[in-house]
């Protein structure tokens, strides 16, 4: 009997928890990811649907409103002047530029091209910054013409299905035409129609290769690329153009450089609409429209926005007849130029802004006031030099001593005419705007001190400015009015810089708000009591120094700037000496109620259009007389003075020559230049990386294409005089006069001490902030050393000490105690003379 064989029955294998659970979550993904695409799908069909794209089939015709700050309308602009133009009216070589440079795969992509945005994508990622953008003609179209500005994903969401569904309802050579039609050209020109007439005064059948290649260049930025106010940066967008022809194949390498040889040729500027009134305001306003809003110019041009503004049409006015007037502008030798910007120092609220001297301005024409770049000369030492230190507790009285220096790496910047002035306050320095304690100072409260207060107050620094010659005002890019003024705001405003703005609040056709209304930015810069005491200090550059052609009949604040003329051969006459001129010329100065800035010079200086004045004469008339004219039947008010302020003086801090003597100290000696023997304090130690790096940028401030400035210069006292500080005695100019010269108020302060609250009568206001800078008393015979008659009254500083005697040795028959200071500002017809026949060794008391 055979063994039975029974089957063993093998226990089954227990699914993996793991396993079930990943198939759990892949079964709640699927079906998440299929009702996602579900709802991804009708949502996309819900926008389709409801994107409307009738627009593009009609011609854009709403106006926009400009509105004073009152809520008056001041104009209406709108871009209906286009003249349509079929596709096949443009020659193919324009078509192949076109789209060479805005959307080489326009033929290909179905409205949205996802080779160039990954492409975008990994350019921008590379470069750590936007280098290139992904938008396709397509989406550039549907965002002009059919989409609001705001910033955000559901727009750009919107900006999508628009150009999908505008791609399904027009062919490509529609949306090329209307793109072609739509678009902004710069120079008033909208459409390519009227860009091939205004720029080159022919038809748009007509255009060459090169004529096209720059025209399709233009609209990524119709400011930054415009052949009429930027022609180089034209012609090399326009080289771009024509490379990327060549290497898409749309044109041979030997058409694109034939092309690039070519020259811009222009026609005669036409006619071309303009704002009715006040044209640069409207123009700031449309840039910062764009700037601050995101909006394109189309968008502001032709969306039916009201845009209501800062300006006041008193202050607008006000500006604008000065500027109309050629007796304000005496020198003009063809082509003279000048711009104005005035805010409103507690708010930033710009006020009004004359751009131009053009008579007929055309529509959105260079603005020098706003978008001009120029060295501001002097201008810039309160903000770089003086201002920073007084922040630091340096005070007016602290004393430095001007003579000539060596900062380190042969950087040894001069004075107006090579003069020295021995030991100088802080506040006589600003006054007369010497050059060399500038440096000084700077050097003394550090560089970076310095450029971190600049550009914290708004000024676009560059790292090539990181040397001792920015003292002086050498910007290596430059400074527009509207950043000056909106700089000086602090001082106006008790320490707070005020933002500049222009727009109030936009609103679109149907009353609502696009964007933020507008409110006033502040930022600290300074302790109340700091712009106080330099309100102060700049009250004297007015009333004593080198602004006085701003003075007016309330209290005005403010400083001349002045730049040279390159030190290059055209510069130079027969001989080979320097010709005597300016390249830039400001002002920029305050009053409790308004701040502006003036710039004024030549778009292009050469031998045949340059200046022969300064900041302190034409710039500092123009300012008065726009601000009286706009401050007429205001009540006068003064400087509001800080709650609890107590002034301090200082005294005591010693700058550029710790152990030099004072030129009082040094019996037997005339005070004169160095070059006339007078003993020069210790050599400043070499100064680290920014004094060589001034050297190595060829001295900055002694010629202006190196980014420098010469300080502001006035007329001379005989001999190249040296003065004492401000509350000294006036420099032995060696006149008769002197000798019989100064009396109470002319002391010196005490060595070794800080003076508080309590100045005299001429100290740094009636409340004696405390510079106590007085000079002779009236009648003393030989005026100040400005060569100005001395204020009324003047005494000396409570705690001073009247200083030795000391001997005058200049010799002066017939010379006149001009002022010595570096600005070349001709003296006001109040001077006083300061002459004495014969010769003498005047003794000052």
């Amino acid at each position: 009997m055979e063994p039975s064989h029974e089957t063993q029955q093998q226990p089954k294998k227990k699914a993996s928890p793991f396993k079930i659970i990943l198939l759990l979550l892949g079964s709640v993904l699927a079906v998440v990811g299929l009702g996602g695409l579900g709802w991804g799908i009708q949502t996309y069909r819900q926008m389709y649907a409801g994107t409307d794209i009738s627009l593009l089939d009609k011609e854009p015709a709403r106006s926009t409103f400009f509105y004073d700050r009152s809520g008056a309308v001041i104009t209406e602009l709108t871009n209906a002047r286009m003249e349509y133009m079929l596709l096949n009216h443009f020659p193919k070589i324009m078509l192949d530029a076109v789209t060479a440079v805005e959307d080489a795969r326009f033929y290909e992509h179905h409205g949205l091209d996802y080779q160039g945005i990954a492409r975008a994508f990994y350019q921008n990622l590379k470069s750590g910054y936007t280098v290139e953008g992904g938008s396709t003609i397509t989406q550039q179209l549907a965002k002009t013409m059919l989409l609001t500005p705001e910033q955000t994903y559901r727009r750009k969401l919107k900006e999508a299905v628009a150009s999908l569904k505008i791609e399904d309802t027009y062919s490509k050579d529609q949306i090329l035409e209307k793109y072609l039609n739509y678009i902004y050209f710069g120079e008033g020109a909208w459409g390519l129609q009227r860009a091939a007439e205004t720029y080159f005064g022919k038809d748009a059948s007509q255009l060459t290769l090169a004529e096209s290649a720059l025209l399709a260049g233009i609209p990524k930025s119709p400011t930054n690329y415009s052949p009429v106010k930027k022609p180089e940066a034209s012609k090399e967008r326009r080289n771009l153009v024509l490379s990327l022809m060549a290497e898409q194949g749309r044109i041979t390498p030997a058409q694109r450089d034939e092309a690039m040889k070519e020259e811009i040729r222009l026609a005669a500027p036409a006619a071309q609409q303009t704002a009715k009134i006040y044209p640069s305001y409207i123009d700031h306003v449309i840039n910062e429209a764009s700037q601050k809003y995101g909006l394109t110019e189309q968008q502001i041009l032709s969306s039916g926005l009201h845009i209501h503004t800062n300006l006041d049409p008193k202050v607008q006015q006000a500006a604008e007849e000065v500027y109309r007037n050629p007796d304000f502008f005496p020198e003009d030798k063809g082509g003279l130029q000048s711009g104005i910007v005035l805010m409103e120092p507690q708010t930033g609220a710009v006020l009004g802004i004359v751009g131009s001297r053009n008579p007929d301005p055309k529509f959105r024409e260079f603005n020098y006031a706003t978008q001009n770049e120029r060295q501001p000369g002097s201008t810039l030492k309160p903000l770089l030099v003086y201002a920073p230190a007084l922040a630091a507790g340096f005070g007016p009285r602290d004393q430095i001593y001007d003579t000539e220096t060596d900062f380190g790496g042969g950087y040894t910047p001069m004075n107006y005419r090579k003069q020295f002035h021995g030991w100088v306050t802080l506040e006589e320095a600003l006054v007369e705007s010497y050059n060399i304690p500038a440096v000084a100072l700077l050097k003394e409260i550090g560089i970076d001190q310095g450029l971190e207060f600049g550009r914290k107050a708004g000024l676009p620094l560059q790292e090539a400015d990181r040397t001792l010659g920015i003292a002086l005002g050498g910007m290596s890019k430059g400074t527009s009015p509207l950043q000056m003024a909106q700089a000086y705001t602090m001082f106006a405003n008790n320490g707070n810089l005020a933002k500049a703005y222009a727009i109030r609040k936009i609103t679109d056709a149907q009353g609502n708000l696009v964007g933020r209304e507008t409110q006033p930015v502040l930022e600290p810069m300074l302790e109340p009591g700091a712009a106080y005491t330099m309100t102060k200090m700049l009250e004297k550059v007015v009333t004593e120094g080198t602004g006085r052609s701003a003075r007016m009949d309330r209290p005005v604040a403010g400083k001349t700037g002045t730049t040279q003329l390159p030190d290059t051969p055209e510069f130079k006459d027969r001989w080979g000496n320097q010709i005597d001129g300016s390249k830039d010329a400001w002002f920029v100065g305050y009053t409790p109620e308004l701040v502006a800035a003036v710039w004024l010079g030549y778009e292009k200086t050469n031998k045949d259009h340059y200046l022969t004045t300064t900041g302190g004469k034409y710039p500092a008339s123009l300012f008065k007389e726009v601000v009286s004219r706009a401050l007429k039947d205001v009540p006068v008010t003064a400087f509001s003075r800080p709650e609890k302020y107590r002034a301090y003086a200082g005294g005591r801090k010693r700058i550029n020559g710790e152990n030099a003597p004072k030129y009082a100290e040094r019996t037997g000696e005339s005070g004169t230049a160095k070059a006339a023997g007078t003993p020069a304090a210790p050599a400043a130690a070499p100064a680290p990386q920014e004094a060589a790096a001034a050297a190595a940028a060829g001295a900055q401030a002694q010629t202006p294409e190196a980014a420098g400035a010469k300080g502001e210069a006035r007329p001379a006292a005989a001999g190249g005089a040296a003065k004492e500080p401000a509350g000294g005695q006036p420099g032995a100019e060696g006149t008769a006069a002197a000798k019989e010269g100064a009396a109470a108020g002319g002391a010196s302060p005490p060595a070794g001490g800080d003076t508080a609250a309590g100045a005299g009568a001429d100290g740094t206001g009636a409340d004696g902030t405390g510079a106590g800078e007085a000079g002779p008393a009236a009648g003393t015979g030989g005026g100040t050393a400005e060569g100005t008659a001395p204020p009324a009254g003047s005494g000396s500083t409570a705690g001073s000490e009247p200083p030795p005697q000391t001997a005058g040795g200049g010799t002066g028959a017939g010379s006149s105690t001009q002022p010595g200071g570096d600005e070349a500002d001709a003296p006001a017809p109040e001077a006083a003379a300061g002459t004495a026949a014969g010769t003498g060794t005047g003794a000052t008391p």
